[in-house]
């Protein structure tokens, strides 16, 4: 659907903005990039700047390569909002989130699924506000710095 389609997530105009900050992040040039994509300098910096074909079998590798949420760079492309990628890309929270799910019995997660999605927004704000707590708690303990896992 994408591949004939490439707008249809902003592709062409959110890649550059999600794609390269998440590289320079982790300090990787892009011939570096190319490098271990198997790719072209060129070929990379199409990728990066949203050429549309192979794009998503390239974004795999761009998360495998940088360790970051593939999860949470999709949904930033879905929902058209860039900063998502970079606020879950370092933790993972999206694919912790989906695997605490898994981790449920089938009841419960019938249940979960059953509930209205203005019900789950709520929740989930309530759920970010203690998160941010405890973030906010950790990095107190560290002096304020925070520690990257690169």
């Amino acid at each position: 659907m994408v591949a004939k389609n490439p707008e249809l997530f902003g592709i062409a105009e959110l890649a550059p903005r999600i794609l390269k900050p998440l590289r320079t992040m982790r300090n990787v040039p892009p011939p570096e990039m190319a490098r271990r994509m198997g790719v072209s300098t060129r070929t990379y910096q199409e990728f990066e700047n949203g050429a549309p074909a192979l794009f998503f079998q390239r974004l795999l590798q761009f998360c495998e390569i940088l360790r970051v949420d593939v999860q949470a760079i999709v949904a930033a492309f879905v929902l058209r909002k860039p900063n998502l990628a970079h606020v879950f890309a370092q933790n993972k929270l999206m694919l912790v989130q989906a695997s605490a799910v898994d981790e449920l019995d089938v009841d419960t997660r019938e249940a979960i699924a059953a509930v209205d999605p203005l019900t789950v927004l709520d929740a989930h704000m309530q759920f970010y506000q203690q998160l941010a707590e405890l973030g906010r708690a950790q990095l107190r303990a560290a002096g304020g710095r925070r520690d990257r896992q690169d």
